[in-house]
């Protein structure tokens, strides 16, 4: 039988619709494909950026790791200073030392000599052999630096402090210059005594700095209120401190 043109104009619309629904959906999925591949490349993205900073972060931590050894074998090296407690007090919480014995100066006064000193027989001896005992844990940091490679961009920093006591009508300004000309003299007796650590030998190994803290630095001896001078001349001392100065290391 044949089929009427009403029946082709109805077939042909069905397809029309059809081929329309298909375009629809066609355009619709490839949208929400193509959203899905910029949300992918995204997360791939982050998850790349992830890895980077887990990798950096590994890398840092065993920077880390090494320095810290570093620290600690240079402190290894720094017991016997430690354990000297007739010549040295380590101050952990400051991380340096002190001379264990009082170096009292007469008023005013800054040199290491008989004119400047309280008690300077006593005093001075002890003064020399501080100077030939740090001398000695220098050259034990330094030989080994020279036989551990993972040190050998590590030299010292070694710092030579004088204070001051804050005594009643005292100079500000007076205190701090005193304090720092204690420090050289200390510095100039041990050098007169072969202890030089600007020597040749020490270049690029030590950075050698003196200075004078006056009034100020933590640590201080408090005052005691019944006796104005008996903790305030405690004051009048020396701080040395050894501190460790790490280059890059080969993973940096």
């Amino acid at each position: 039988m044949k089929k009427s043109n009403f029946f082709w104009v109805g077939f042909a619309d069905l397809m029309t619709s059809l081929f329309f629904i298909m375009l629809v959906l066609y355009v619709v999925s490839f949208s929400l494909f193509k959203m899905k591949i910029v949300e992918l490349e995204e997360i791939n993205s982050r998850l790349d950026s992830l890895i980077i900073n887990i990798e950096e972060s590994k890398k840092l931590l065993v920077v880390q790791a090494e320095k810290a050894k570093i620290i600690e074998d240079v402190e290894k090296n720094l017991e016997p200073l430690i354990k000297n407690s007739s010549l040295f007090r380590y101050e952990e919480e400051y991380k340096r030392f002190t001379l264990s014995f009082d170096v009292t100066f007469n008023l005013g006064q800054t040199k290491i000599d008989y004119v400047s000193l309280k008690d300077p027989d006593q005093t001075i001896s002890k003064i020399a052999v501080v100077g030939r005992e740090l001398q000695k844990t220098i050259d034990l940091l330094i030989k080994n630096k020279n036989s551990n490679p993972s040190m050998k961009n590590v030299s010292y920093l070694l710092i030579i402090a004088g204070y001051s006591s804050e005594l009643i009508n005292e100079n500000q300004f007076e205190e701090y210059d005193r304090s720092y000309k204690r420090a050289y003299y200390l510095w100039d007796y041990w050098k007169s005594l072969g202890i030089d650590f600007e020597a040749p030998r020490y270049n690029g190994l030590v950075d050698l700095q003196i200075a004078g803290n006056g009034w100020g630095g933590v640590g201080r001896f408090k005052r005691d209120p019944n006796n104005f001078y008996k903790n305030e001349s405690k004051n009048q001392r020396f701080i040395i401190q050894i501190v460790p100065k790490i280059g890059k290391t080969e993973r940096e």
